[in-house]
């Protein structure tokens, strides 16, 4: 029985929407438990789909942002490609597995992408909620650096040494590299640890920008910054320190290359002329792609008598495997086997590319949808950035460069855990932006602090 404990998220939740409003809920509940329980935490209830902790909490968020806001929703490019993705893969999973099992991750479809994509779209949807959404997810790494010390030191997460016995099916997994633990915290793996880290420090980066944190702060992050008044570095710079620690410690090589392609996507919207610095910084990332797959190539590929280090043979590793299991690919191209069904290699059971395992498991089209979203997305924001006025440092392009780095780490890892929400948040989000810009035919201030807004009203029922 211990396991219901899941639906602690989904009491709170509820609470918090009645007495605060679904705002509120979304930043003080659902972010939360959203970061800090693995979503290896669930229970299983006969009959029904199995929920994590922050699954339950989304469902009240959903109940209540579709009874509210629903005459807001509207269907635009991402919305159709989002949709016939979902359509896809659910099909697919129903014809490879049947109904039960496509119920379940029908389910996971809809708490894990439609509702994340959906909190983005429709409930961050001004200035206010956009910095409180960026420091809500800053404060709680915040809280998450000193557990990654301890699971650096004892090879485990505080949250699964405390938490685990209440889900005994629930592993957390070790990761060593150099002799040293790559620390995971509460994302099962530390490469989708690393990805959640760079997202989290791009959005930092763009508080710095508009210069919230010369700001004193309030809550939490006021707490941190009176704590830290004394440091030598400024309070934008001690987070900055903690998050490229953070992301070190996972010691994780795909992300740290996705985030220095974002890094340089991202400074195209500080340059002076942008449409010249991005022609410049697509260049750039093109070359070096090249000279990469050539550098790549040549590292795992050992002279005769040579014996290839370890992390050539990881990189080796993810090559030999495509190969190998294009034999399954080939025999069911546009149905695939079901998200559990894949064939299984021994010595080769993990398939560490997203893209590739997507079609696998459902077919070519499926990450073929998801790239051309990837596509849309990275673009329109770039074209949406570029229309900001000189000076400032558009969100657009944090937006654009978070996509570009989940694309290229996910060419290295499985789209699991947090991650696979977090994007389709970000992916509203960013049409959020876009769309308020539209109604009111004008960028945004992203330069400049707005005013302060009320703080949240109580709700009356």
């Amino acid at each position: 029985m211990t396991p219901y404990v899941v639906f602690i998220a989904m009491f709170l939740s509820i609470a918090v929407i009645q007495r605060r409003g679904i705002e509120a809920a979304f930043l003080w509940v659902w972010i939360p438990f959203f970061l800090a329980l693995p979503f290896s935490f669930w229970v299983n209830i006969p009959g029904l789909p199995d929920p994590n902790f922050m699954q339950a909490a989304i469902l009240p968020l959903l109940f209540a942002l579709v009874r509210d806001r629903i005459h807001l929703i509207r269907i635009g490019p991402m919305e159709a490609l989002m949709f016939l993705y979902i359509a896809i893969r659910l099909v697919a999973d129903f014809l490879s597995r049947g109904y039960s099992d496509a119920q379940n991750y029908g389910f996971y479809l809809l708490t894990c992408v439609v509702g994340p994509y959906l909190l983005g779209r429709h409930l961050i949807t001004d200035r206010r909620m956009d910095i409180a959404t960026a420091k809500a997810f800053v404060a709680m790494f915040l809280i998450f650096f000193p557990m990654f010390l301890f699971e650096a030191k004892f090879w485990v997460s505080p949250v699964f040494k405390l938490l685990s016995p209440l889900f005994p099916d629930a592993g957390s997994g070790l990761s060593l590299r150099w002799g040293i633990a790559r620390t995971a915290g509460t994302f099962e793996h530390p490469i989708l640890a690393c990805i959640m880290v760079i997202v989290v420090y791009r959005l930092h980066r763009w508080l710095c920008w508009s210069g919230e944190w010369k700001q004193h702060q309030a809550g939490l992050l006021g707490r941190f910054q009176r704590w830290t008044a004394r440091a030598p570095l400024s309070f934008e710079s001690q987070i900055s320190l903690v998050l490229i620690l953070m992301a070190l410690m996972t010691i994780s090589r795909g992300p740290w290359i996705g985030g220095l392609a974002a890094a340089l996507l991202v400074a195209v919207g500080n340059a002076r002329n942008r449409k010249r610095a991005l022609g410049l910084m697509i260049v750039a990332l093109v070359g070096g792609a090249i000279v990469g797959k050539l550098a790549l190539d040549a590292y795992i590929t050992p002279e005769q008598g040579a014996v290839l280090s370890g992390e050539a043979e990881t990189m080796l590793y993810r090559k030999v495997m495509i190969e190998r299991y294009q034999a399954f690919l080939m025999e069911r191209m546009w149905s695939g086997w079901g998200l559990t069904g894949v064939p299984k290699i021994p010595g080769m059971e993990s398939v560490d590319n997203a893209f590739f395992l997507m079609a696998l498991q459902h077919g070519v089209l499926a990450p073929a949808v998801f790239v051309l979203m990837f596509v849309f997305a990275i673009v329109s924001q770039l074209k949406f950035g570029l229309q900001a006025p000189a000076g400032q440092a558009p969100i657009g392009f944090t937006f654009s460069g978070i996509y570009l780095m989940c694309f290229v780490a996910f060419a290295t890892v499985y789209m699991g855990a947090q991650t696979e929400p977090m994007l389709f948040l970000l992916l509203g989000w960013g049409e959020s932006v876009k769309h308020r810009s539209a109604v009111s035919g004008t960028q945004e201030n992203d330069a400049s602090p707005p005013a302060r807004s009320p703080a949240f009203r109580r709700v009356l029922r």
